[in-house]
């Protein structure tokens, strides 16, 4: 089991006025090259381009204090804490200089299995539209309708995985590692549920929303 300790939450910071890319800070430089581990092959099921107009679900729920949770706060590479299910573990699959990447959910022989992969690459400056449609375009998705939430995020979700009732879920954005800086970081989270278990993944979705959603 990992242990907890504190981490760095996410930041946000203001689009320029026009509503589209942030530009580079003056003097800005290009991000030192890391092994960012993109997919070797490419998905079976990604999502549908290009992502349509939807929002957030306004009633997707959120961890609330009866919820027996557990604060996670210290996983190497991601760069900011969340909830999550206080029965749930977390376990590194793979690493490199710009990537990382663990299987979070209930641990084998306790019930129903529920989770899956999250995921943060470091996303090359300039992270513009176009890198980051190459990056998403690279994830497997359910082979589901990318909704965009905000101009840096898209997310689907589906009742059927692999032509079985079984809820799934994929949330994919970027964000700034630092605060007031540019858009640097990738956040993939592609999870899976028994239907009963679904609100459990649009929590730990929305934990993880509230501290890495930038506009």
């Amino acid at each position: 089991m990992l242990a907890l300790a504190l981490g760095a939450a996410g930041g946000a910071a203001a689009m320029s006025a026009l509503g589209g890319d942030a530009a580079p800070a003056p003097g800005a430089s290009p991000t030192p090259s890391v092994d960012i581990a993109l997919p070797g092959t490419a998905p079976a099921a990604p999502g549908i381009e290009p992502p349509v107009g939807g929002g957030w679900p306004a009633d997707f729920p959120r961890f609330g204090p009866a919820d027996r949770t557990q604060q996670v706060t210290d996983l190497p590479g991601l760069g900011f804490s969340f909830r999550m299910p206080d029965t749930w573990r977390c376990e590194p699959v793979a690493s490199t200089s710009g990537f990382a990447h663990y299987s979070c959910g209930t641990p084998a022989g306790q019930g129903p299995k529920a989770g899956g992969d999250l995921i943060v690459r470091h996303c090359p400056v300039p992270c513009d539209e176009g890198r980051r449609t190459e990056l998403r375009t690279a994830e497997e998705a359910f082979g589901l309708q990318w909704i965009r939430s905000g101009p840096f995020t898209t997310w689907a979700q589906t009742d059927r995985v692999d032509d079985a009732p079984q809820y799934g879920m994929v949330y994919l954005s970027y964000w700034r590692s630092v605060p007031e800086g540019v858009l640097d970081r990738q956040l993939v989270l592609r999870m899976t549920a028994p239907p009963e278990r679904a609100d459990e993944l649009r929590k730990l979705t929305y934990s993880i929303r509230d501290v890495t959603f930038t506009i």
